[in-house]
């Protein structure tokens, strides 16, 4: 079965580049990452977030988690350009994972999903179930902790019941970003 892959970044910049950080985000990151082979979408999302806690969301999906390996993807990784340097330098939250889709194994994003429910863990989350999801995608991190990462597509608002947490478990309720999307 074929698995899809996903890069997933929660970030947050100082309050006083937010503006620059969302121009850098649109105007350069997302047309450079999607411009890789194997880059099939990229989204971002935006919570209302205590400052300090990741306020962006950003989901790329991959035709395989492979693709992170590739020259081409490598290349811009490893020489990003000074503009990322800048926004990402200066971020006060980052945290990263590549992520291998493990159910359903080849779900795209739902096109209709105005919100997304991201919850993660240290254990399988395959036992979350969102009331009212468009859908669910399950996912296993070959880097990122903790190793463990569930996306709910929802229409928005969507979520009235708390979601059901265990210890070392948490989840952020983001709704589209109103920019560029691919």
């Amino acid at each position: 079965m074929k698995r899809h892959g996903l890069l997933l970044n929660v970030t947050e910049p100082p309050p006083h580049m937010e503006e620059e950080f969302n121009a850098w985000y649109d105007e350069e990151h997302f047309p450079e990452r999607l411009a890789i082979p194997g880059f099939r979408s990229a989204r971002r999302w935006v919570a209302d977030a205590p400052s300090g806690s990741g306020k962006y969301l950003a989901t790329y999906e991959l035709d395989s988690v492979a693709v992170l390996q590739s020259r081409e993807y490598l290349s811009r990784f490893e020489n990003p350009t000074p503009w990322s340097r800048r926004c990402l330098g200066k971020a006060v939250v980052f945290r990263r994972w590549a992520l291998e889709q493990v159910s359903p194994g080849a779900a795209d994003p739902h096109p209709a999903a105005k919100g997304v429910l991201f919850a993660c863990g240290g254990a399988s989350l395959d036992r979350l179930v969102v009331a009212g999801a468009l859908q669910g995608r399950h996912f296993v991190a070959s880097s990122g902790e903790p190793a463990h990462v569930a996306l709910f597509d929802l229409a928005w608002p969507a979520l009235h019941d708390p979601l059901p947490l265990e210890a070392g478990e948490e989840a952020r309720l983001y709704r589209a970003y109103p920019g560029p999307r691919a």
